[in-house]
């Protein structure tokens, strides 16, 4: 049986970061369908508790960053006609 035990800043650091989901996910399946076991003392819970709102607002404006870069590339290297509502074909 695997145990982990990860601390508050880690947890934090990677709900801060969409690209970590994949890690997030393989963690929840192994805790889910391998019976492991994920260690989370009480002060790491209130810890987060205490930090998830101001790293949600984090994590929600390094995506709006992300986006609004992937959409400002789609428009400066695609086709403008992709943008004005036009049909392509």
């Amino acid at each position: 049986m695997l145990r982990i035990l990860v601390d508050t800043c880690v947890w934090l650091d990677l709900v801060k970061d969409y690209r970590n989901l994949p890690l997030i996910s393989a963690i929840e399946y192994i805790v889910r369908q391998a019976g492991d076991e994920l260690i989370v003392p009480q002060v790491v819970l209130d810890e987060f508790e205490r930090n998830k709102e101001r790293v949600a607002a984090d994590a929600k404006r390094s995506l709006h960053s992300h986006f609004s870069l992937v959409c400002e590339a789609a428009k400066r290297f695609g086709d403008a006609r992709d943008y004005s509502g036009t049909k392509r074909g």
